[in-house]
């Protein structure tokens, strides 16, 4: 008898390890999941102390009725197992209402006020948003991201056989400019297998203002492959690695950064609740290093100046929100809405001071068509700042710049705010079928204020529109003197497919070569180009090609 309890023990001891391997819940009562962890472990070997102790008491009733034998063993045994059985049912019963109960009472409901403060936003001045430079803007969002991920990889063939490439791109901040980097990860379990011992051999690095992409493999910065992965197995996997480590850490999502040296790293923001699972608030990251599976904890204060983010993203729109939302408590929040705020239906990076901010605008409870100002947050110190400018919102601004091109029917990536000359201006990229085909910025004061350039034209000549479209004074504009102007006759024309953008190369008599990439704006004078044509231009002369910037026939106006 006692052989065949000691081999249920070890079975049911096995069962509650594996869920524990498996699930790896942190064993701290703030966490749902140590309550979720103690329901499908305990509360099943409770629920059979009960159901034994009702059928040992059923039991003994038989025997009291019938007048069996040796009733006062019967009674004794049955005596301890109601004792069992009642101790059982309290136990599973504040295994229930604990974490309810806990979470009820700490809710938005009762603390509203609690809720709202756990970020500190600070009112400031639109000056504190740099001016813009396009070296350290973002433009390339993260499904583009994704597209020259896939594209660079495409062209590893010793590793596309091996290896899948992660769908995180982190956007950091790196090397004086932005960049979204993402791993190499294991392609299935068989390619585990065979891969384990070397590691993950590189990661990917797209640099967020040009567009270029590169492959870094570890081996040519002198260091081995990443072993402790989120696609890794068993004891290989980073979240098992970590919390057998950390056992009573509640862990967010680990992020993939690399340091300044190129160095790759897992962050891994730990966290804390009010109670059971409400007011969530970030205490520090576990910074690991996924090569030699070698880990340190940082409180939140003590955070390496090159990481980028300990804040997650959903975790402080939630903070804004609740910020907004709050103030005046939980029943005014839901019914009467005065002074409610919200942030916007989205959300972009903004690199200041060495570190990435989130940007998202700030609108009133009513969702109109407008901002009543802007928020950013620092996602490495949790620094907040209000910009209190009214003007329209992402959404409108996005329409704004896709009825510019709707003859293309473009779509707008979500915008980013921008400083140009100290006026709000939203930076956008244009995109169709995921490929950007052009750049727009639209005026977050005024939103039929929109200027757009083909992609190829680059930024820089962009802001220069805006600049004009803002009224800005003539020493803000385009250096005229940096254009020159001429009348050619078209000798030779050759046209160019580029990701679904038309190009054309035009030679002259002289055989001068000019550039010019097809839009709207001229097209009239380009679908009917022919040689021989006389044409009216202002070019740049980049590197040997002319850039032509405007365009129009020489005995007619210009195109638009």
């Amino acid at each position: 008898m006692k052989l065949k309890w000691l081999w249920a023990a070890l079975l049911y001891g096995a069962y509650g390890f594996a869920y524990f391997y498996v699930m790896l819940p942190p064993l701290n009562w703030h966490a749902p999941q140590f309550w979720q962890f103690l329901f499908f472990t305990v509360a099943p070997l409770l629920v059979v102390v009960i159901i034994y102790a009702f059928a040992k008491e059923g039991s003994a009733r038989l025997s009291r009725l019938h007048k069996h034998m040796h009733v006062v063993q019967v009674e004794e045994r049955t005596g301890n197992w109601k004792q069992a059985g009642k101790i059982s049912t309290i136990v599973l019963a504040c295994m229930i209402l604990f974490p309810l109960g806990s979470a009820l009472v700490t809710s938005r409901f009762f603390n509203a006020k609690d809720h709202a403060q756990r970020i500190d936003v600070k009112n400031v001045d639109f000056s504190e948003i740099p001016e813009v430079d396009f070296t350290k803007t973002p433009i390339i969002d993260r499904d583009s991201s994704v597209r020259l991920g896939d594209k660079v990889m495409g062209n590893m063939s010793e590793l596309v056989s091996q290896f899948d490439v992660s769908d995180e791109y982190t956007q950091i901040s790196y090397r004086n400019s932005v960049y979204r980097v993402t791993p190499l990860t294991y392609n299935g379990i068989i390619k585990y297998f065979q891969n384990r011992e070397e590691g993950i051999p590189a990661y990917i690095t797209v640099d967020s203002t040009s567009g270029k992409t590169e492959l870094v493999k570890l081996k040519d910065l002198g260091l081995k492959g990443m072993k402790y992965v989120p696609s890794g197995m068993f004891n290989d996997n980073l979240m098992r690695h970590l919390r057998f480590s950390y056992p009573t850490e509640i862990f967010g999502s680990p992020s993939f950064e690399i340091d300044e040296d190129g160095h790759p790293w897992y962050i891994c923001s730990t966290y804390t609740y009010k109670g059971v699972g409400t007011r969530k608030k970030v205490t520090g990251a576990i910074f690991l290093d996924p090569i030699t599976g070698e880990s340190k904890k940082y409180d939140a204060g003590d955070i390496p100046k090159w990481a980028d983010r300990v804040y997650p993203e959903a975790t402080v729109v939630e903070e804004l929100d609740d910020n907004g939302s709050l103030q005046d408590g939980f029943l005014n929040s839901v019914f009467g809405q005065n002074g409610v705020t919200l942030t916007s239906e989205g959300y972009n990076y903004l690199e200041k001071d060495g570190d990435i901010w989130l940007y998202s605008g700030i609108t009133s409870a009513n969702s109109d068509e407008s901002n009543l100002g802007f928020v950013l947050v620092n996602l490495r110190t949790h620094e907040a700042m209000k910009i209190k400018t009214a003007g329209a919102n992402e959404t409108s601004a996005m329409k704004s710049a896709q009825s510019e091109v709707k003859n293309y029917g473009y779509e707008s990536t979500f915008p980013l705010l921008i400083n140009v000359k100290g006026n709000p201006v939203y930076l956008m990229s244009l995109k169709d079928n995921g490929i950007i085909k052009m750049y727009a910025t639209v005026s977050a004061i005024d939103y039929q204020k929109v200027a757009t350039v083909n992609s190829d034209e680059g930024l820089n000549e962009l802001l220069k529109e805006t600049i004009a479209l803002l009224g800005a004074s003539s020493d803000d504009v385009v250096n005229k003197d940096s254009l020159e102007e001429a009348i050619i006759t078209v000798s030779d024309i050759e046209k160019l497919m580029l990701d679904g953008t038309t190009i054309y190369y035009l030679r002259d008599e002289n055989g001068a070569v000019y550039k010019i990439t097809f839009s709207a704006k001229y097209e009239n004078e380009l679908v009917f180009l022919t040689v021989g044509k006389q044409l009216k231009i202002t070019y740049m002369d980049q590197e040997g090609i002319k850039q032509i910037r405007s365009l129009q026939a020489a005995d007619g106006n210009e195109g638009s």
